[in-house]
């Protein structure tokens, strides 16, 4: 594509070189540069110019300085902004021969992602997903970097499954993508709130901050989407769903697990197995099973359910959907053994989801509830001994240790998570090696006991330091399970 085309009607200040030249790729990332390439220079990726202009960079946009080195460099208000809106266009604008749902909230996207996939496969329709755990479409799975990508990653991303025909994609949008502007540029048709609680605070600074940037998917990217269709999935027992309520025409749906909403729960029974329900969607009740464990899943199923109704799915289907989703990868996940005990490896590395967890699995336990847990290093402080707190006063035993550690002594982050600990001694131990807490934590359960390993649920690796070293949850206690029988 000619740039002169690319930025025709585009937000620029001045544009100092020829625009007559072919545009190969659109990049912030100076190493994935190829010759012809236009390179974004946005605040952290301005230090990179010259590695992007020697590895073939023709045109160099920023918000400062002209690039001198460079065959054409342009001038603009907001590098990240035009930078969405430029990818967009190079890659023919893809969202818009798409049906893509954003969904945004602490916990809970990446299974109503999974929920959503399974709805769309039951209807026989070709679906992409982009989030957390990876990005999925038409049998191709790659792994995933970001919950949401860069902007000019997800329009590439978007325009590959245009054109393998997929149909629909569901993407989970973290409150980094949207002050980011990562999907800038993309016309959404649907967004879904899940819920906000205590995160990315370390990021954000405060919670305010942290919920203005969840409600940009609403009031901002929904908004602005070109799409003639638009709707809202809103999570009416949230406390802050008020203020994430679009402006008409978008059209909004509310879900609720304790009152009466477009769709609601009517009747709920938890186990160890799952779920069954009895939900209404827009008026029409519906019976089902779903072997997802925790009632608190119950409102990710209705979000899910609404989005199947305004992507005109039958309801026939999407029970049917909900019903076939055997289960999320580290999302309460069950470790199958012999040994009479439930092990379950889950994400929960929030205070909500941990409480969350506990409160479930307590529920639901015959015997002790042991809980093996950290947190991650170089992020959110404050939420260290708040965990500490919830697993003191929920397990019936914990096992302090690491989760990624990163650059952090991990020694650091134990004790600031034992602060919250209420010192209640006897009742918690620190063991720093993950393996080797994990290890105690199933060598010491007993028949109808219920493990917890919390934190990193997908996650195959652990990063400790600079480095990544392989390590998952799941391999590690099929080995001590088998060890110990």
């Amino acid at each position: 594509m000619k740039l002169a085309e690319l930025i025709d009607h585009m937000d620029i200040a001045r544009i100092k070189g020829d625009p007559d030249q072919d545009i190969t790729n659109i990049t912030k990332d100076s190493r994935s540069v190829k010759d012809g390439a236009l390179f974004f220079a946005t605040k952290k990726s301005a230090p990179y110019i010259p590695e992007a202009i020697k590895r073939g960079a023709k045109v160099v946009v920023s918000e400062g300085e002209w690039e001198a080195s460079a065959p054409c460099s342009i001038l603009t208000d907001d590098v990240d902004r035009l930078l969405g809106s430029m990818a967009s266009k190079f890659y023919g604008f893809p969202s818009r021969h798409l049906f893509v749902a954003g969904i945004t909230g602490t916990n809970g996207k990446t299974t109503t992602t999974y929920l959503i996939e399974s709805i769309l496969r039951e209807a026989g329709k070709k679906a992409g997903v982009i989030g957390t755990i990876s990005y999925r479409y038409e049998g191709l799975t790659l792994k995933a970097e970001n919950t949401t990508p860069g902007a000019a990653e997800i329009h590439g991303l978007l325009r590959d499954m245009y054109d393998v025909h997929t149909e629909y994609v569901a993407m989970e949008v973290s409150s980094h993508a949207l002050d980011q502007k990562r999907v800038e540029g993309v016309d959404f048709d649907m967004a879904i709130f899940t819920n906000l609680t205590h995160d990315h605070l370390d990021y954000h600074g405060d919670f305010e901050t942290y919920k203005a940037a969840k409600r940009l998917l609403f009031t901002y990217f929904l908004q602005k989407s070109k799409k003639e269709q638009k709707f809202a999935v809103l999570n009416m027992d949230d406390p802050n769903v008020k203020t994430f309520v679009p402006d008409p025409p978008v059209k909004t749906f509310f879900y609720s697990a304790t009152g009466i909403a477009d769709a609601c729960l009517l009747k709920g029974q938890e186990d160890i197995n799952g779920l069954e329900l009895e939900i209404s969607l827009m008026g029409r009740n519906i019976s089902l099973r779903s072997p997802l464990v925790g009632i608190f899943n119950a409102s990710n199923i209705l979000a899910a359910s609404l989005f199947g109704y305004g992507a005109g799915i039958p309801l026939e289907t999407i029970k049917k959907g909900i019903e076939s989703l055997k289960g999320v990868p580290g999302r309460v996940e069950r470790i199958v053994n012999n040994r009479g005990i439930s092990v379950f490896v889950d994400y929960a590395h929030t205070p909500d989801a941990l409480k969350k967890v506990c409160e479930l699995l307590n529920r639901l336990k015959k015997g002790r509830l042991i809980v093996i847990f950290g947190c991650g290093g170089d992020r959110d402080r404050t939420k260290r001994p708040v965990m500490g707190d919830i697993a003191s006063r929920r397990a019936d035993f914990a096992i302090v240790t690491s989760d990624n550690p990163r650059k952090e002594e991990p020694g650091r982050i134990i004790e600031e998570i034992t602060q919250g600990m209420n010192n209640r001694k006897g009742l918690f131990t620190v063991i720093e090696s993950r393996r080797e807490a994990i290890a105690e934590g199933i060598r010491m359960a007993r028949e109808n006991d219920v493990v917890l390993i919390a934190g990193k649920g997908h996650e195959d690796y652990q990063i400790i330091g600079n480095q990544t070293f392989p390590f998952s949850d799941q391999e590690t206690a099929e080995e001590f399970l088998n060890v110990a029988c």
